[in-house]
């Protein structure tokens, strides 16, 4: 029993490195991650011994990650344990120590030890676990760490009742623990593939290639998505994948801290971007489409799509839509000109004077020079001797 548990770990290896597909990064663009010895609590260890080395090789194998060295990493623990336990004269403890005293001391140190540990391999994540025998069910404990962050950002528990289906459970878990620190690290893989791709290091094919994979495993990704429908704006050839992007984007979007840094930062906003496409495909009602949905899920914007949205109704001649439009521009700015004199013209158009002179007179506190003054001025005598003369 022991020898075939140990042969369907082995067996593992070499299966999963068939059926896992991912990118191939160079060494810059792996994440680092260190595995720390696991902690058995079986009946028999030897069965389970292997588990953090199929994890080891499975992380490896996958082209994401850099492992850090095991024997490095195990030095520091055999350190981190021999400071914090008790000092025996004239006895050499480290001689003293089994590998699995060790391991089982160290699963006992304060989590910030934990963390100055990883943070000396340079990893950017951690592994720690247990595996553990409670009758005839076996639960695998993984803790997910995150360096910099200084902070566990998952914990992820595995149990069967049979042994042989120990290699079955550490394959799942490994794909969650691939899936995890690739979320958590998104921005990093997406910087790695643009920095490339602008050296001139990837193609245009290549770099496109890359970020579709990317997009292919964490398709809820808005950064992701958000870096591809960057990468085709300003390709025409690419034009109809720009809107699938768009489109995306707009159903991912939530108003979160982190989606909203990434469009102020990158300073280009993909909805605007796309509206635009649109317009210029002559496809005024999906641009005007777009505005309605962006409004109600952006709300940074809000003041600059009502006043784009006023102006594609005012364009496809629905002027009582464009009316309202405008007027939730001025509901947010009571002082934008521009807006007031478009309002006042659509007024005009409609035969209300007397709601299109009160736009005029109310822009003239908004002007903000002698042209824009006297522009206005002529508009509101204009406007009083045309409403003059259908009085008469």
């Amino acid at each position: 029993m022991c020898m075939r548990i140990y042969c369907q770990l082995l067996t593992l290896l070499f299966i999963l490195s068939i059926s896992f597909h991912t990118i191939i990064l160079g060494n810059e663009g792996k994440i680092k991650i260190v595995i720390f010895p696991f902690k058995y609590n079986c009946d028999s260890n030897c069965l389970f011994l292997g588990v953090d080395d199929v994890l080891r090789s499975e992380l490896i194998r996958s082209g994401y990650f850099e492992v850090a060295d095991q024997a490095r990493t195990y030095t520091f623990i055999q350190e981190a344990v021999l400071y914090n336990i008790i000092k025996i004269e004239n006895v050499d403890v480290r001689n003293v120590l089994t590998k699995a005293n060790f391991v089982d001391l160290f699963a006992k140190i304060d989590p910030k030890v934990i963390i100055r540990i990883a943070e000396k391999t340079k990893a950017d994540f951690a592994l720690k676990g247990t595996l553990s025998q409670f009758g005839d069910t076996f639960r695998i404990n993984i803790e997910i760490v995150h360096v910099k962050a200084k902070e566990t950002i998952s914990s992820l528990v595995s149990e069967c009742e049979l042994k042989d289906k120990i290699p079955e459970k550490i394959e799942q878990l490994t794909q969650q623990i691939i899936s995890i620190c690739k979320s958590v690290n998104v921005q990093k893989e997406i910087d790695y593939i643009q920095s490339n791709y602008q050296l001139g290091n990837f193609t245009c094919n290549e770099a496109t290639e890359r970020l579709k994979a990317l997009s292919s495993e964490i398709p809820s990704s808005f950064l992701i998505h958000y870096a591809l429908f960057l990468h085709y704006l300003g390709h025409i050839e690419m034009r109809d994948h720009l809107i699938e992007e768009g489109k995306v984007l707009i159903d991912l979007f939530t108003a979160d801290e982190e989606n909203i840094r990434c469009l102020s930062f990158s300073g280009i906003d993909p909805f605007y971007e796309l509206a635009n496409i649109y317009c210029a495909m002559g496809r005024v009602d999906d641009a005007i489409d777009v505005y309605n949905r962006v409004i109600q899920i952006y709300p940074i914007n809000k003041t600059k799509y009502y006043r784009l949205l006023g102006e594609l109704y005012k364009l496809k001649g629905k002027n009582e839509l464009a009316i309202n439009a405008f007027n939730q521009v001025l509901n947010i700015d009571q002082t934008d000109y521009e807006t007031r004199l478009d309002l006042a013209s659509l007024y005009e158009a409609n035969g209300d004077f007397s709601s299109a002179l009160e736009q005029y007179q109310c822009s003239l506190k908004y002007t903000k020079n002698i042209i824009e003054n006297s522009r206005v001025k002529d508009a509101i005598k204009r406007l009083q001797s045309l409403n003059a003369v259908h009085k008469k």
